[in-house]
């Protein structure tokens, strides 16, 4: 098959936005040839960079299209964007067309061309404006509106909901080894963005409190940390290929997201809707995993099933947490077993395949 994926970022961002379409595309291109459409300052792409970065594989039969970025408003180019990438898809066939974009997903309506529309956040500005006053997006050439999770689909009240399909975000387990347990917890290691609502400055205060542990952060550091006691590291940015060899050498991972927190380039709350990456790669580690109790969050992790759920930014119960591990209170091999097996369940592979599942039915139907 062929398939059409369209997405408003720069391939160059480090932001969990590129890291899910290149996963996507990179998935679909394992059997099927897929054309990525995104902004581009040059059009050109080192596969090697996408390798290297993001543990991408395949290359054959990937194709990157890149719709020039003009020195305009932002807002007035991805007007130009949208109407640009729905224009050249309807001169070229796909089987199977998936947008990002929501100015994309209304120009390729009213082209009267079938499409799905990945939401991963709330919407505003010009793109809400459009949900509001043309309610496009229940229109028939959009066959599902995908979200990443219950907690965000609930937000869309407009979208008749028999449109709609809740797919969390997911993890290659192809790259992640089963490691050795160590007999003594030593190891405690976060890795992702250093932004506010991150629970960045929550760890250095749980660091102070258990100076027997060492406290891994990997991260860009987008601005300075006070007082860091002894027994904590910052490490700075690292590329995804990295992640699991540093995620298979420690021994509890946390994700201490806030019920509030910003996206990289949003000023939308995206914390209680939110499906991190970063935790499908916890998962996939098989080792301890402790984080916030947040709507997104606990669609995927069980409290002492396949992980450890503490109430968002109450330092002293995160220091709890850690000690009833260190003392061990719970079931340890329990919980490594069954966050393992709970990764199984959020394959890209598996995510593509619902999405060609959905899109075979509505062929089927003569949607």
């Amino acid at each position: 098959m062929k398939i059409a994926y369209i997405a408003e970022t720069l391939i160059t961002n480090k932001s969990a936005y590129t890291h899910h379409v290149l996963k996507m595309c990179d998935a679909f291109s394992n059997k099927h040839d897929v054309c990525l459409m995104i902004p581009s300052k040059n059009g050109s792409l080192s596969f090697k960079n996408l390798k290297n970065n993001y543990l991408f594989t395949s290359k054959k039969n990937f194709f990157i299209k890149g719709i020039l970025k003009f020195k305009i408003s932002n807002f007035v180019y991805r007007i130009f964007f949208g109407y640009k990438v729905a224009k050249d898809i309807k001169k070229k066939y796909y089987d199977i067309i998936i947008t990002r974009s929501l100015l994309s997903s209304f120009f390729l309506s009213l082209f009267k061309i079938n499409h799905f529309l990945e939401i991963h956040s709330e919407i505003k500005g010009l793109s809400n404006f459009l949900i509001n006053n043309f309610n496009f997006i229940n229109s028939n050439y959009i066959y599902k509106v995908i979200f990443i999770s219950n907690a965000l689909r609930k937000n869309f009240s407009k979208i008749d909901n028999k449109k709609t399909l809740v797919l969390h975000d997911a993890i290659d387990i192809k790259n992640f080894k089963k490691s050795a347990t160590k007999k003594k917890i030593k190891t405690v290691t976060y890795v992702g963005s250093f932004y506010k609502g991150k629970g960045v400055e929550l760890i250095i205060d749980i660091a102070r409190n258990l100076t027997s542990l060492n406290f891994n952060l990997y991260g860009e550091l987008n601005k300075e940390l006070d007082n860091i006691p002894n027994n904590v590291k910052l490490h700075g940015h690292v590329d995804y290929r990295e992640v699991p060899d540093i995620l298979s050498k420690s021994d509890i991972l946390l994700l201490p997201s806030a019920s509030y927190q910003l996206g990289r380039s949003s000023s939308v709350n995206i914390a209680n809707y939110n499906s991190p990456l970063k935790m499908f790669d916890y998962l996939a580690s098989g080792k301890i995993l402790v984080s916030s109790r947040l709507d997104g969050i606990c669609e995927v992790l069980k409290h002492n099933y396949n992980s450890l759920l503490v109430k968002e930014h109450e330092c002293r119960m995160w220091v709890k947490c850690l000690n009833d591990v260190l003392n061990n209170k719970y079931n340890l091999k329990k919980l490594r077993k069954n966050s393992i097996k709970t990764s199984y369940k959020f394959t890209w592979e598996k995510r593509i395949n619902k999405i060609i599942e959905v899109h075979k039915k509505m062929k089927r139907t003569n949607y």
